[in-house]
């Protein structure tokens, strides 16, 4: 158990946002729903949001969980569940920019409708409305590997500002796309809603970065580009999660196990010695697949206690 994760963790009379991210494989939707599952547990009114379309919440929880709205959780008091699909993502965002699409499409075809760069900002848009209007105590966020979360914070915040750039430069944007008035306007608005949520990202009290990774050296350096990254933004990593350490009482002799436990033991101390500011916890590898309330519980127990 991490008692300084958990007091990272708990509310303070705010809602608390929770990130969990990371190189894909390493573990981090079993991390972000075994943190929901413990808070709702706890009493606490809890939401879990994935980011990540290659990872359905419908799979962990055994029912259909959709991007429309979120759904209680089966068997799971206070908990509810949101799967984001940037493919069919509903924000006003999203419809607004395919308006604006429309109005470029002219001059410039209609490939810039289906860029990644729109979907992106579509999930974010998504992603912001949970900041501005944040129902219950805790929101679990199950974000996309690396890069790609890293894009979707990046994006529409430059994007974003491009725009503004535009505006503040007398609508010559405007005139040569033959804009009207009221998308610029919303542009306007998507700004400063966009810097509203990046002040909540960026403040320690209210949310809170875990980066999931294996003692192992391509996750590690996949850890550092985010903490880089992040830091970039003005957004802070606070804690990291060791996954599928090898525990010494089940190697039992066996020559594969001890090899990858020693190798482990020489990339947990490089962890520490590269990312010795940040709360730091391991759990072990465990003998069965965490796909179940039972182990999701056992898993939480081993997290953040009993």
């Amino acid at each position: 158990m991490s008692e300084e994760l958990k007091r990272l963790a708990l509310p303070n009379g705010r809602t608390k946002y929770l990130f969990f991210g990371g190189k894909g494989g390493v573990g981090k939707t079993t991390l972000a729903t075994t943190t929901a599952v413990w808070f709702a547990d706890h009493g606490y009114k809890t939401t879990i949001v994935s980011t990540d379309p290659t990872v359905s919440l419908s799979a962990m929880f055994d029912q259909r969980i959709g991007g429309e709205e979120a759904v209680p959780i089966n068997h799971v008091s206070n908990l509810c569940g949101l799967n984001i699909n940037p493919q069919d993502a509903k924000g006003v965002f999203k419809k607004r920019l395919n308006s604006l699409m429309g109005q470029i499409k002219d001059s410039f075809g209609s490939d810039g409708i289906s860029t990644p760069c729109a979907e992106e900002m579509a999930t974010f848009d998504q992603f912001v409305s949970f900041l501005e209007k944040p129902e219950g105590d805790v929101i679990v966020f199950d974000t996309a590997p690396t890069g790609k979360s890293l894009r979707e914070l990046a994006m529409p915040f430059d994007w974003a500002g491009f725009m503004q750039k535009q505006i503040e430069e007398g609508q010559k944007f405007a005139g040569i796309m033959g804009m009207d008035a009221s998308s610029l306007e919303d542009l306007d608005r998507d700004k400063r809603r966009y810097d509203a949520a990046l002040a909540v990202l960026r403040d320690r009290a209210t949310s809170v970065f875990t980066l999931v990774l294996l003692a192992e050296r391509l996750p590690i350096e996949e850890t550092h580009s985010a903490v880089t990254g992040l830091d970039k933004l003005g957004i802070p990593v606070q804690a990291l999660v060791v996954n599928q350490r090898i525990l010494p009482e089940v190697i039992e002799g066996n020559r594969f196990l001890a090899a990858r436990a020693k190798l482990q033991v020489k990339y947990q101390g490089e962890i520490d010695a590269r990312f010795g500011d940040f709360v730091r916890t391991s759990l072990p590898l465990l003998d069965r697949d965490v796909s179940d309330l039972s182990t999701l519980r056992h898993v939480g127990e081993l997290l953040y206690g009993a």
